[in-house]
C-alpha cells in the first residue's frame, strides 16, 4: 500500500465530482432557458396549466431528483474508497510492523475496527474526536442512502440524521428525504483526505511510502 495510491485516489474523486457537478449545472442552465420563466400573456387555463406543470417538471428533475441522484452516487463512492484505503492502511502497518493481528480479525464496522486496530494492536494516537464523529456521521448519511433510499424515517439513525439537517452543514430534509448539498460532498472529501495525511505522518510513510 502506498501513499501516493490513497492520495491519487482522493484527488480523483475531487476532479470526478468538480467535472459531475460543474457539466450538470451547464445542462441545468440549457433547461432552464428551454422554459419561460413567466407566463405569457393570454394564456387559456389549460396552456397555462401546461406552461406550470413544465415549470413543476424542471424543478422536481433538476433543482431536486438529478442533484440528489448525483451526490447520493458520490457519497457511497467516497465512502467505498475510505473503507478500501483505510483497511490498506491498516494491512501496511501490520505487514511493516510485523504485528500478527490485523484490522480484519477486529469485529465491528469499518471505522469501528480500524480505530481499534489503530490505537490498540498498532498503539497509534488517537483519532481526533472531531474528526471521528463526522466520519462516523458520514456512515449514517451512506447506510440512509444505501438502506432506505434516503429515507430518513426509514433509517435506524432517524434522530442523527434530522440533528444533522439542522446544522447548515450541506444536509437537510424535504418531504422526509435526505438532501445532500455539493459543499458537503467536498468537505467530507477534505475530512477524509486530512485523516489520512494525520494517519501516514503517525505511521511514519514517508512521501511516496
Amino acid at each position: 500500500m502506498h501513499k501516493w495510491e490513497t492520495e491519487f485516489a482522493f484527488d480523483s474523486l475531487a476532479d470526478y465530482l468538480n467535472i459531475i457537478e460543474d457539466q450538470f449545472d451547464n445542462v441545468r442552465k440549457l433547461e432552464r432557458n428551454r422554459i419561460t420563466q413567466n407566463p405569457p400573456a393570454g394564456l387559456s387555463e389549460e396552456e397555462f396549466a401546461d406552461w406550470r406543470s413544465e415549470i413543476q417538471f424542471f424543478e422536481d428533475r433538476y433543482e431536486r431528483d438529478f442533484p440528489s441522484k448525483i451526490r447520493y452516487s458520490f457519497v457511497v463512492l467516497l465512502f467505498i474508497v475510505l473503507e478500501t484505503r483505510l483497511r490498506a492502511a491498516c494491512d501496511e502497518i501490520s505487514k511493516r510492523s510485523s504485528l500478527e493481528l490485523r484490522e480484519s480479525d477486529l469485529k465491528g464496522s469499518a471505522l469501528e475496527r480500524a480505530r481499534a486496530f489503530l490505537k490498540k494492536v498498532a498503539n497509534l494516537p488517537s483519532w481526533d474526536q472531531m474528526t471521528l464523529q463526522q466520519l462516523i456521521d458520514f456512515q449514517k448519511v451512506r447506510d440512509c442512502i444505501v438502506h432506505t433510499n434516503g429515507q430518513i424515517a426509514g433509517s435506524r439513525d432517524e434522530k442523527r440524521l434530522n440533528f444533522l439537517c439542522n446544522q447548515n452543514e450541506g444536509l437537510s430534509s424535504e418531504a422526509g428525504s435526505l438532501m445532500i448539498e455539493r459543499h458537503y460532498c467536498k468537505k467530507m472529501l477534505e475530512i477524509s483526505k486530512s485523516y489520512f495525511r494525520h494517519l501516514f505522518d503517525s505511521a511514519g510513510f514517508g512521501k511516496g511510502s
